[in-house]
């Protein structure tokens, strides 16, 4: 069925797209990019929040030096999702995680390396 320039085609509520040959545009002012290393979730009886943030380390106050930092998580971006495609995702990250270790192996928790002595 062809679409006519200004004439909208009339989705059928019975049939689900298919995403896969959906086109995909992005905004003008381009996408929002965040990056988290730490990942919390919230939860209601609709929806699924996951909250990303990102552990640094940033100088205390009282004596802003290189020695003298703390370590604080600064929330950069949260996203909150219906419960089915809460579910949608936990199938992908399953099956990339379960390619990833097939292919280099069995990820684990990195262990940070302790400062260095002079």
């Amino acid at each position: 069925m062809s679409e006519e320039k200004g004439q909208k085609i009339k989705p059928d509520p019975g049939v689900v797209p298919d995403l896969g040959k959906a086109p995909l545009e992005a905004p003008e002012e381009g996408v929002f990019y965040a990056y988290g290393n730490i990942v919390n979730l919230n939860w209601t009886l609709t929806d699924v929040q996951i909250r990303f943030a990102e552990l640094i380390q940033v100088p205390n106050d009282d004596s802003p030096t290189w020695e003298n930092q703390h370590a604080i998580l600064l929330e950069r971006v949260s996203v909150t999702i219906p419960w089915y495609q809460a579910k949608v995702l936990h199938n992908m990250l399953t099956g990339i995680l379960r390619n990833y270790e097939e292919l280099n192996g069995e990820l684990k928790q990195p262990l940070l390396a302790p400062a260095p002595k002079e």
